[in-house]
């Protein structure tokens, strides 16, 4: 199996960390949903610290890929973690399988707090995953069958495999407190938003 190897970035800034956090939880939740997000590890790499995951060599359409239907539910997914960079270049393949990627400008990675109060009830995704609005309810029904807590745990799991890597030395027990509670009023937002359909009628299906 090939692998692929990103390491973090070298700016001295926050979000360097969150990017990780982002990409490890939307991973690690993807996987409890049985989403197709590749799995992604914190590895150490030499001298380099980054992100592990297999080589998808492919781009994805909607006519090369054998699970779709698993694509476009996602989209509900990526919303609900404010995922302001889904396009349509980071959906890939490897042997006819589609796999979302790209990850780290989720939750509040690389957002400002006013850009995210901006955001908050808002459609975010650049692109729609070829989803439908019946892909868009499945989505938000299959979000639905998580809890809060494994929601938390898993959260909080990213946080603190990111700061035992200790690549950003930014990321202290009082920043991580408040991340923490700064990304669940998000995802909690963002899934009563998408229940009550709010994100979804601002939505334009092609």
């Amino acid at each position: 199996m090939l692998l692929y190897f990103k390491p973090t970035k070298k700016e001295r800034d926050i979000n360097v960390a969150l990017e990780i956090v982002s990409e490890l939880f939307a991973s690690r939740v993807g996987k409890l949903l049985d989403l197709p997000i590749p799995e992604v590890f914190l590895v150490k790499y030499g001298e380099e610290t980054g992100l592990l995951m297999e080589y998808l060599p492919d781009k994805a359409s909607n006519e090369n890929i054998s699970n779709l239907d698993e694509i476009k539910m996602s989209l509900a997914f990526e919303e609900w973690i404010l995922n302001i960079d889904l396009k349509e270049d980071h959906v890939l393949s490897k042997n006819g399988k589609g796999f979302i990627i790209d990850h780290g400008h989720s939750l509040s990675a690389w957002k400002p707090l006013y850009y995210i109060i901006q955001i908050i009830d808002k459609k975010v995704s650049r692109f729609n995953l070829w989803a439908n609005e019946d892909d868009f309810k499945d989505g938000i029904d299959l979000l639905s069958s998580i809890d809060y807590n494994t929601i938390s745990n898993i959260l909080k799991e990213s946080f603190s495999e990111v700061a035992e890597s200790n690549f950003c030395k930014l990321l202290t027990k009082q920043i991580i407190d408040e991340q923490m509670e700064l990304n669940l009023k998000i995802l909690e937002k963002r899934m009563e938003y998408l229940k009550d359909g709010k994100i979804l009628l601002t939505y334009e299906y092609r």
